[in-house]
């Protein structure tokens, strides 16, 4: 083997290696070394989808213009699917939080769908082009909008207890929620970046389709306390 070729492969190496960080290849490793240190599925899940976000705008960072950089990694946290994070977080040290958890990922679930079938929704933080890593990308957007969500009903159905959740309070609580999103991260990042964060908001879409959006997001917040109602009554886990 010639120098040329040793160089050559040491070239490969570093290029690979710093995909696998760049690109987060590195995530679902960690996250079986992550369950086998805790046996929390629920644990690893939420730990992992926030790793990946938090990877990928600091290493895409330089892609963003909404901010001076190199500020542009607050991405992260403007959107409403990034409140479901938090709100993952929330509800795993404090389980009494259930009602706002699953109607949070309700919303973040059903509406994103919705809006991507029916509405015509596109991703605006697409960068990528390369088509395995756009690929990669996708299984990850899918997991953010639907796996928590799956794992919280799961949880509900197979628990022992009953605790009479889903208040009318804990709809006020969901309207809260989404309400301060809007008013104090979605409103002033709009107003200071230009940035509409989802293409349905944008400025060309037609008021129709803004309109139908609003609807669209006001009534899963109703019908995710509804629905945990449902899937929480005391005579079904009699």
């Amino acid at each position: 083997m010639s120098i040329k070729d040793l160089h050559v492969y040491d070239w490969k190496f570093k290029k690979y290696k710093e995909m696998i960080i760049r690109d987060g290849f590195y995530i679902p490793v960690l996250n079986v070394f992550l369950y086998a240190a805790t046996s929390d599925f629920y644990l690893t899940t939420i730990i992992i989808q926030k790793l990946y976000v938090v990877n990928y705008y600091y290493h895409y960072e330089h892609l963003y213009h909404f901010v001076p950089h190199p500020y542009n990694w607050v991405k992260q946290f403007v959107r409403f699917t990034d409140t479901g994070h938090l709100v993952s977080f929330l509800y795993y040290f404090y389980p009494q939080t259930l009602p706002i958890a699953h109607n949070v990922h309700f919303m973040i679930t059903f509406a994103y769908w919705i809006s991507k079938l029916f509405l015509g929704m596109g991703d605006l933080d697409q960068k990528n082009t390369d088509p395995y890593l756009s690929a990669y990308e996708k299984c990850w957007t899918i997991s953010n909008h639907g796996l928590v969500y799956l794992i919280i009903v799961y949880r509900m159905l197979t628990g022992d207890q009953c605790n009479n959740y889903f208040t009318t309070m804990d709809f006020y609580y969901t309207a809260l929620w989404l309400y301060s999103w809007g008013i104090f991260i979605y409103i002033p990042w709009r107003c200071f970046t230009g940035d509409p964060v989802y293409s349905i908001l944008a400025n060309d879409t037609p008021l129709k389709t803004v309109f139908m959006a609003v609807v669209l997001m006001n009534s899963c917040a109703y019908i995710s306390n509804y629905v945990g109602y449902l899937l929480t009554k005391c005579e079904l886990l009699k």
